[in-house]
Parts: C-alpha cells; structure tokens; sequence
C-alpha cells in the first residue's frame, strides 16, 4: 500500500472535499483524485462515494481511516524512533495532561524539554484523567501527566510528586460563604465534587473513610468548579497547584482541613506505554528510554510553602 496514497486519503476523508484537501496538501486536485483512486483499485472496493456533497465515507473507507490513523503514527513513531538514535533527540511527542496537572507543569515541561531537547516538538492534548488516559492505552499519546493513574499491564507509571490536598472556599469579596478554614466539618459544608468514577473522587471517598457529606453539585470539570467555588456556591476539595490563580487573585482561599489531613494526598504521575506486552509470567518488556520515557521533573514530593488564607 503506497503510504502517499493512504495519507492523501486521510485528509480527503477528514475534511469530507477534495478540493480542501488539495489546498491542505499543497497538490493539484487532479492528481489528488488520482492517487485515491490508485488506492481504491489496489484494494478493490470504494472508499468514498462522490455524488454527494460533501462526500461521504462508505463502509470500507470508514474502516480504512480508523485503520489508517493508527498506521500513520506508527510510520512517524518509527521516523522519530530511528532519529533518536542519533546525537539529539529529534521529531515529535504528544502529551496528554489533565486541567489538575496543566497549569504548572505544562510550563515546566516545555522549558525543560527545550532546555535538554532543544530538536524534540513538544504536542499537548487536555482533557479528563480517564479520556487521556485512554488515550495512551489505544498509542494516540506518547506521555501523559496525570492524577492518580490507574494500574495498566501495558503502561509504566513513574511517581513524580505527591501534594496535599486543601478544602476550598470563597474568596474576600464572596459574602455568601465563609472562607474555608481548618476547623470546619465537611458534613456540614456544600460540597462541589466530581462523579464517583473520577480520581480525585476516589481518592476523597477513601480517606474520608464512611463519613456522610452532602455534595451540592456534580461537577466533572475544574473550571466549573471552581467558579462556582468562587462566587460562594460552596466548597471544594483539590491540591493548591489546582487553585494556585485563583488563591493569589483572592477569589478563593483554602485550608488543610485538621482530620484525616496527612492521609489525603493527591498523587502526579507520568504514564508511558510498555514496548512490549505483559507475558505469562508477569514480566514486561522494557518502556521507551529514549528520553521522554522519563520525564524531565524527576520524582519528588511537593513540598508546598503557602499560608493557607
């Protein structure tokens, strides 16, 4: 299958117009249509079905671009590999991080990636813990930063750092709540937190161990969270590299709340596909160590110097 053909078709598809992908590809529309049709007689069935407009996928092609994008990135991945056996690390590598872990170690990557690989090119993709994290399982992602990762027989996880978690309330300017504070009782606090399917849900309901709380809002999102938080419409539960903004600009404040507090720590690290598949035994095969297999922050715990206000 010739891997120019099976690339031209994939813009086709994806935009749904040849004349789009010709722009896209920086080709003649009519030798578009030519290597796409070379494709579809190679294979002998029809790809795309051209009467409409736009065109649309038949069986066969929506088969093919599923097929194909899994193909195209391991052609890259096997480019980049070759390379990196060089004297720089070169090509490209897709991050997944989560809005937990984003807003300070995103930063932090790309300066020290640049810093160590200045020829790698760094690609990030935010979401929900478990949506990136499946992304990884299905090799759409060749790192991911997250929260409490789930085990997988076929992902490495690498601890990086621990960090305590805060109850969060209001700010000054919210006088419908009180700003959070030490000694409050969560069962008697409006509480905002994600489902129970979520990591950071998981991990509260464990060390909470039975206690009864009333959870006011449902909310699968930290932005929503938050602001919700902010204009007093209750309290929250996340580790200050979560709420740092918005603790600095006053709109919300935070505490350690006295029980349970050493045992409710949230958990940051980085997860990397093995190489190779888990065997009988229980054994794995060696994770890619090319150099973004580990990531640049090294393991730590976070030791936080803040005032909780």
């Amino acid at each position: 299958m010739d891997l120019r053909a099976l690339r031209y078709f994939v813009h086709v598809a994806e935009v749904r117009s040849f004349s789009k992908a010709a722009v896209q590809l920086r080709v003649a529309q009519p030798a578009l249509s030519r290597q796409v049709r070379k494709l579809e007689d190679e294979l002998g069935v029809e790809l795309l079905e051209r009467t409409g407009h736009p065109i649309a996928l038949t069986e066969a092609g929506t088969l093919l671009l599923q097929r194909a994008h899994f193909l195209m990135r391991e052609v890259s991945q096997a480019a980049d590999d070759v390379r990196s056996h060089g004297a720089d690390l070169v090509g490209s590598a897709t991050l997944g991080v989560s809005p937990a872990t984003c807003e300070v170690l995103g930063p932090i990557m790309t300066r020290e990636c640049a810093k160590s690989y200045p020829k790698l090119r760094l690609n990030f993709i935010e979401g929900f813990s478990s949506f990136i994290f499946e992304r990884l399982v299905d090799q759409e992602l060749t790192l991911c930063i997250l929260h409490n990762p789930p085990r997988h027989p076929g992902v490495e996880i690498e601890p990086l750092l621990s960090e305590p978690m805060y109850l969060v309330g209001p700010g000054d300017q919210t006088p419908a709540l009180h700003r959070a504070h030490a000694k409050m009782a969560l069962e008697a606090l409006p509480l905002i937190l994600p489902n129970r399917t979520h990591s950071l849900r998981m991990l509260i309901d464990r060390t909470l161990a039975g206690r009864r709380i009333d959870v006011a809002f449902q909310v699968d999102g930290y932005t929503l969270t938050k602001a919700l938080v902010a204009a007093g419409q209750g309290y929250t539960i996340l580790p200050y590299s979560s709420i740092q903004q918005q603790v600095e600009t006053k709109q919300t404040s935070f505490a350690r709340e006295s029980r349970a507090s050493s045992q409710r720590e949230s958990g940051v690290a980085s997860c990397i596909r093995r190489r190779r598949p888990v065997t009988a035994a229980g054994g794995t095969g060696s994770a890619d160590q090319s150099g973004i297999g580990r990531c640049p922050l090294g393991s730590t715990r976070r030791e936080q110097r803040v005032d909780t206000q």
